[in-house]
């Protein structure tokens, strides 16, 4: 597989396919129909994934062998059991702590996976290059910007480049997901300085957000929660009238700490207004070698995305 002028998408991939060679069938469908656009913010984030590498005790041999474990270790049981079930194996926040979060090693070589995943797998290209190529363009000058759960640092990465947004803030309520977060974004040399907080969005009033954030990201949180709208309510009270949000969440996409089933981008964009937000625009990006309608059909892994705006009279 080759990518022009790509040189950080050509020696990811490459590697990946020298740690997995079976691999290169999926990828062959993940990379046939990408856009130039999704492209171009792909060889950025491969770029960014091969400066992490440097840092890694195994290096990028360990990261590739990771989004290997990930998909065939991980996804691969929850996927037999979505199948054969039609649900999720998990229902609450406490099973996935114990099953997951808990685990420090697997969780490791979980976000490891995750983090080449978003240049592997089309659908997380797509949800990622919308965030780049679409959200961002959006946000006015001077835009105070929130993630919430920024995990790999990536979405925060990426808004730290952005010329309309002066300030990044991540918050999160595990404390090696933060420190993660900020070594991440370090390592890559985002051009401003994070403001990185343990905060539970759900202890938080609008009275406690100074004058609230321009714009807040919540990329694949939903899905871990049992409650999305209470969440999405949540999150609007750290949004300033008029502020944007960005909702990335997966349906039909089982994994080992999923407990609450989207089963349709229609669903999705209703949880986000159900919470009270505006609906400005919403994509489906269904997982590689797959067609929306053949997704809907099959129940297939799709990436759902919703930009959104806090109505100008909400409080």
């Amino acid at each position: 597989m080759n990518f022009d002028n790509r040189p950080a998408l050509n020696q990811l991939v490459a590697h990946l396919l020298g740690v997995w060679p079976t691999h290169i069938n999926l990828l062959a469908k993940s990379f046939a129909n990408r856009t130039p656009a999704t492209l171009d913010v792909s060889e950025l984030l491969a770029s960014a994934i091969l400066k992490l590498a440097k840092h890694e005790p195994d290096g990028l041999d360990g990261l590739c062998a990771d989004y290997r474990y990930m998909c065939e270790e991980i996804f691969l049981p929850e996927e037999v059991h979505f199948r054969r079930n039609g649900r999720y194996r998990l229902a609450s926040f406490a099973e996935a702590n114990a099953a997951c979060y808990a685990n420090a090693p697997l969780m490791a070589r979980y976000m490891n996976g995750l983090l080449v995943s978003n240049v592997m797998w089309v659908n997380h290209a797509s949800a990622f290059a919308h965030f780049a190529n679409d959200f961002l363009g959006r946000l006015s000058t001077g835009a105070r910007h929130l993630e919430i759960g920024p995990g790999h640092g990536l979405f925060l990465y990426f808004a730290s480049r952005c010329p309309q947004v002066t300030a990044i803030t991540g918050w999160d309520i595990s404390p090696t997901s933060i420190d993660r977060t900020r070594r991440a974004l370090a390592l890559l040399g985002a051009p401003m300085e994070p403001t990185l907080v343990l905060q539970d969005m759900f202890k938080i009033q609008p009275s406690d957000v100074a004058t609230g954030f321009d714009s807040v990201v919540m990329s694949e949180i939903l899905e871990h929660l049992e409650d999305p709208v209470a969440a999405l309510k949540a999150a609007c009270n750290s949004l300033k009238p008029g502020g944007l949000m960005f909702v990335n969440v997966p349906a039909n996409s089982p994994a080992p700490d999923h407990i609450f089933l989207v089963e349709s981008p229609e669903h999705a964009a209703s949880l986000v207004s159900d919470a009270g937000l505006t609906l400005l625009n919403t994509e489906a990006f269904p997982m590689s070698g797959t067609t929306m309608a053949q997704a809907r059909k099959h129940k297939l892994t799709v990436s759902c995305v919703v930009i959104a705006q806090k109505p100008y009279n909400a409080g």
